[in-house]
């Protein structure tokens, strides 16, 4: 039976992100966003969960040990989504 629950959940989660990433392509594809703009969108995203994930550690709700694989990492999405951008900038 336990299977059987984690089945479904597999499933719906694969068809939450599917219909998440159908309505995401579908806007995307609609509104034609310049790549830019776009692209300082994910920037700051990266930031504000950095920044999410420093306040977790101050109010103690998250371990350092937790969250530092997870500020590294977003922290060098921005870094490389920025150097993209500067670099297309140059061209």
């Amino acid at each position: 039976m336990h299977i059987i629950v984690d089945m479904i959940t597999f499933l719906y989660s694969t068809a939450q992100f599917l219909l998440f990433f159908g309505i995401f392509y579908a806007i995307l594809h609609y509104l034609k966003p310049d790549i830019k703009l776009f692209g300082q969108v994910v920037i700051g995203i990266n930031v504000f969960a950095v920044w999410l994930y420093i306040a977790g550690i101050f109010n103690q709700s998250i371990l350092w040990a937790d969250a530092s694989p997870k500020i590294f990492l977003h922290g060098i999405v921005a870094v490389i989504i920025y150097t993209i951008l500067k670099l297309d900038n140059e061209k």
